[in-house]
């Protein structure tokens, strides 16, 4: 009988270290696990070195290639989240984020830059929407520099993404989603993704991707490739993603609005559990508006040492500014659809401004042959207070192909003066629509004191 006990025990034994064995080869579900509500903070680092190519400056005519520069840049994102949604992946698709820091610090061969959100829109509002982040701020408009910050590589509301579409077990491997290709690459538009992750290793708690592989794209209609090489882990417990270190190698091509790029670069991610913090409480947030409706989207621009602010929608992108000139350009896919010259005129004196007559004047002497014909001109309204605004459209050719010109001469009461062109071709006159009379009405000029209101 005492023998009969002790094989009893054996197979008993036996049999469940075979269960068990079996329990760790069977594939396993992997994925995120968010909660409405629920309070995380996170760390998101880049940080990149190489060579930059940079654009011509607009008005030297030079056919010869460009320098490589040696560029350094460094990006710093920290923030505690709120969740405010849920997506069907399990993820969260909607969130407010309280800032700590957010800053960029870019050096080398180039022009050194510094960036940083200031805190008067450090609160935000990020969602995910047709596989790319879209974030605002309730405190007024982000600048282009500031959406560049807080919109950045390897966001962890994309990194859901990562996970494989089904169960699988250690050694396995899959292709990621496209929408985390796009985000660790930060391409807007992608050609190819074979970026692959295999589950590396796996236990009770966590489970370990490695992360290979190329993803070719295009980022402001810049085409390139980027190949990767990493690790994330993600926490079985909680359904979370905590940690992500990877490796990028990129060459990317001269953009219409960005340089060409060689760089290698390391981006991190850490996510945490966090305690809410008083700006992330349900009575704060619940007095703020959460829709992201157009004007709540429109971005800040001011020039360096300008005496201007002015709003445009996302699609305008800074490509060049200095003390006297900043352009604008317009993208639609990847393509330039119009530009937008704003150039310090010379200061005309209190009240005073470039007589019309002499501006219509210069408009033709600076088309030359280009110019066809003066399509309207005239004053146009501006906020009380706002000083002086002029229009002139002409149409006319550029080659063979045709082209509209909308010139504005602004003043400002102090009589500062500002000069914008707005360059496009016929063809696309519908789709432009009004956006220069929206730009130009958003025109601001700085320490303008505001009209008295009237009774």
């Amino acid at each position: 009988m005492a023998i009969q006990r002790v094989c009893v025990i054996c197979l008993v034994l036996w049999l469940s270290q075979g269960a068990n064995l079996v329990g760790a080869d069977a594939p396993v579900a992997l994925r995120e696990r968010a909660e409405v509500g629920q309070v995380t903070q996170a760390l998101v680092e880049l940080k990149a070195e190489g060579l930059y190519r940079p654009n011509a400056t607009p008005g030297k005519a030079d056919a010869k290639p460009s320098k490589a520069l040696a560029l350094k840049v460094q990006t710093r994102l920290t923030f505690v989240q709120k969740v405010l949604a849920v997506g069907a992946d399990g993820g969260a698709s909607r969130v407010a984020r309280k800032v700590a820091r957010a800053a960029s610090a870019i050096n080398g061969e180039i022009r050194p830059s510094a960036s940083q959100i200031r805190p008067e829109v450090s609160l935000l509002f990020v969602e995910r929407r047709a596989g790319h982040i879209r974030a605002f701020s309730p405190g007024g408009p982000l600048t282009r520099s500031e959406l560049e910050l807080v919109e950045g590589a390897g966001d962890p509301l994309m990194l859901a993404a990562l996970l494989p579409a089904k169960p699988v077990s250690k050694g396995d491997h899959w292709t990621v989603g496209t929408d985390a290709a796009r985000s660790l690459s930060g391409y807007d538009a992608l050609a190819s993704n074979r970026l692959e992750a295999t589950l590396e290793d796996l236990d009770d708690g966590s489970a370990t991707l490695k992360l290979k592989g190329e993803v070719r794209g295009a980022a402001l209609g810049g085409e390139g490739a980027i190949t990767f090489n990493g690790q994330a882990t993600f926490d079985r417990k909680i359904g979370r993603f905590t940690g992500l270190n990877l490796s990028r190698r990129e060459v990317r091509k001269a953009g219409p609005v960005e340089a060409g790029l060689e760089m290698t670069s390391t981006l991190t991610v850490d996510q945490r559990t966090a305690e809410t913090p008083p700006e992330l409480g349900d009575e704060i947030l619940g007095e703020l508006p959460t829709d992201a409706s157009a004007a709540r989207l429109l971005l800040l621009f001011e020039p360096p040492e300008g005496k201007y602010t002015l709003l445009h929608d996302r699609s305008w992108h800074l490509f060049w500014d200095d003390r006297r000139v900043a352009v604008l350009k317009r993208l639609d896919q990847g393509e330039v659809v119009a530009q937008c010259n704003l150039s310090v005129g010379p200061e005309a004196g209190k009240g005073r401004h470039q007589d019309p007559n002499q501006f219509r004047d210069d408009i033709r002497r600076a088309l030359g042959t280009r110019f066809g014909q003066v399509l309207g001109a005239g004053e146009v309204e501006g906020p009380p207070g706002g000083g002086f605004r002029y229009r002139v459209a002409v149409a006319g050719l550029e080659g063979e192909v045709g082209i509209l010109w909308y010139y504005y001469l602004l003043a400002s009461p102090a009589g500062d003066q500002l000069v914008a062109t707005f360059t496009l071709g016929q063809a696309q006159t519908k789709a432009f629509a009004d956006q220069d009379a929206q730009l130009i009405g958003s025109v601001e000029w700085k320490d303008v004191a505001a009209p008295a209101p009237t009774e």
